[in-house]
């Protein structure tokens, strides 16, 4: 409550850090500004064991379990004012692109995703969250094009009280994958030189489970679980064709077709270099380009080492601005 009382009468507002929780521990990452205007990403790894899904079923041991384990990350992130931007599964929230009449406020389209949202879920209208954002391109002078997410407020609500019972504020939630997107835009843009990314493009993470990631535009993302590279890593021949066949086929599941070239316009490999050479010989044909992304090197952590895919969702997350 003092901190409350300070940020309001000083105007200085929270901080956004970027958030993600799983079974194996907290990730929290700051973006710090620094000189040369490039932004230097602050994590903090907070392990605390094998915990099962949020839910009104879930285990209270463990439950607290993931509250001392996001207290003690906060501390550790310091005593500055700050407000939790979190990844969440992108299971867990629905989108869903619709055509809308073009001049409605922002409040009729608010009521409008409420509607659409309720037509897809089961529940009540209170029992809903839901929000929207405008497409950049131009429908007609009639229509305009939306995109809406909408979850379960109950899924919001006890996500919210895990954060209060440990001391923090949750502010923004957001898709996993939305935010590993937008982590790798920025690394593009402050590491690599490049203007922009290119779509479609591909994610590969190395991480507790290798997930393969097709993102058709600045929203439209799948997701894949990947598991030839553990399961054929003593034989590389095997391993290879392996790899080959289930990337193509994820692909081709996203609706990307070989018929002109390679079907993604850039490939970014994330994680552990130790499959990296069964990576690279079980890549040909998929991507115009291959990058390889070292999120490690990019961050300033003293402690213990957060999962390639955790931290790559903290850093996207920590990518957004207070609303």
């Amino acid at each position: 409550m003092r901190d409350k009382i300070i940020r309001w009468v000083t105007g200085v507002p929270p901080c956004i850090v970027g958030a993600w929780w799983s079974r194996a521990g907290v990730c929290l990452v700051r973006a710090k500004h620094m000189n040369d205007s490039q932004q230097l990403m602050e994590v903090v790894y907070e392990p605390c064991g094998i915990l099962p899904t949020f839910g009104a079923d879930t285990d209270k041991s463990h439950r607290e379990q993931m509250i001392n384990a996001l207290r003690c990350a906060a501390e550790r992130m310091g005593k500055l004012p700050m407000t939790l931007a979190l990844g969440i599964p992108s299971g867990d929230i629905f989108i869903k692109a619709i055509e809308i009449p073009a001049g409605l406020t922002p409040k009729q389209i608010e009521q409008v995703s409420v509607v659409e949202a309720v037509s897809n879920l089961p529940v009540p209208p209170e029992e809903i969250c839901a929000d929207f954002i405008k497409s950049n391109s131009a429908q007609s002078t009639h229509t305009e094009r939306i995109e809406i997410a909408f979850c379960k407020r109950s899924l919001i609500d006890d996500l919210g009280i895990v954060a209060e019972d440990a001391g923090v504020v949750l502010s923004v939630i957001d898709r996993d994958i939305q935010a590993i997107h937008d982590a790798i835009c920025w690394w593009v843009n402050s590491r690599v030189g490049l203007e922009s990314v290119a779509y479609p493009f591909g994610i590969l993470i190395q991480s507790e489970e290798n997930t393969f990631i097709v993102a058709r535009s600045e929203l439209d993302h799948v997701s894949y679980v990947f598991k030839s590279i553990d399961d054929a890593m003593g034989d590389l021949d095997l391993a290879t064709d392996s790899i080959q066949k289930e990337l193509q086929a994820y692909c081709r599941r996203a609706g990307l077709r070989f018929e002109n070239g390679p079907p993604l316009k850039q490939l970014f490999l994330v994680g552990d270099a130790e499959s990296k050479e069964i990576m690279a010989s079980g890549l040909d044909g998929l991507s115009e380009v291959t990058l390889e992304v070292k999120p490690l090197a990019v961050v300033k952590n003293e402690g213990s080492v957060p999962p390639a895919y955790g931290l790559m969702v903290s850093i996207g997350m920590a990518l957004r601005k207070a609303t």
